[in-house]
Parts: structure tokens; C-alpha cells; sequence
């Protein structure tokens, strides 16, 4: 079989015309929510740790370096008086960076959620 690796599509001379993009690239970032820097605690299984990291609607990244042993756990963001508990999956980790840990948030309660959308659009309750 032939290494294809070192193939280049875009300047084959077999291929008749250059491929072409239906639209231009999206630039910048793609998430649904934006998110802040911030520092929280990661609840998971016996064990509370303070991490620095980014939070949003959808989820969340931080870096750890220990194996987190448990899927689900709960990111407790400090917002003034308030405890917001944001339940989480752990999806695992980037490729490339040691210990960067990415978290989908599950389905938030209403006022959990409106709060955090609130506190990420830079409005005070």
C-alpha cells in the first residue's frame, strides 16, 4: 500500500481544480457560552480541591494534575455570599497538556443556571 502521508490533495495535479471552502473559516472562539477565569472547588468522591480554571454554561476546564478516579463531580463556584453547586461529567483529558481536565456540565436547576449566566455577563443580583 502507498504512503499516503506525503500526499499533498490540494496540489495534486490529478485533481482537475483546487478544493475550495463552501465558506471562510470561523475565527475566534467557538463556544455556545462564554467563560471566565475564576478559582473553584472540584468535589469528587471523599475529596475538595481548590483549582484555578475556566467556567461557562456548558462545562468547564481547569488543571489537575492528580487522576481523578470519579466521572461525575461538583464544581462549587463562590459568587459573593452564594454557593452556586454545578453538577459535571469529567470528559477527560487534552492531549498535548498534562493534567487539563475539561468537565460537560449536566442539566443545571433554572436559578443555578440563571445565576451563572448572570455572573459570566457581568451583572450583579
Amino acid at each position: 500500500m502507498s504512503e499516503r502521508r506525503h500526499q499533498n490533495r490540494r496540489n495534486n495535479p490529478a485533481v482537475p481544480e483546487p478544493l475550495e471552502r463552501k465558506k471562510e473559516r470561523r475565527q475566534g472562539d467557538r463556544r455556545d457560552s462564554l467563560r471566565k477565569k475564576v478559582s473553584f472547588v472540584v468535589a469528587h468522591g471523599d475529596s475538595r480541591d481548590q483549582v484555578e480554571g475556566e467556567i461557562g454554561l456548558g462545562g468547564a476546564s481547569f488543571t489537575f494534575a492528580a487522576a481523578l478516579e470519579e466521572k461525575s463531580l461538583v464544581l462549587e463556584l463562590k459568587l459573593g455570599r452564594r454557593t452556586l453547586k454545578l453538577p459535571g461529567t469529567l470528559q477527560g483529558a487534552q492531549s498535548g497538556r498534562a493534567g487539563l481536565r475539561h468537565v460537560k456540565l449536566d442539566e443545571l436547576e433554572t436559578r443555578v443556571a440563571l445565576s451563572l449566566a448572570k455572573w459570566l455577563d457581568g451583572v450583579d443580583e
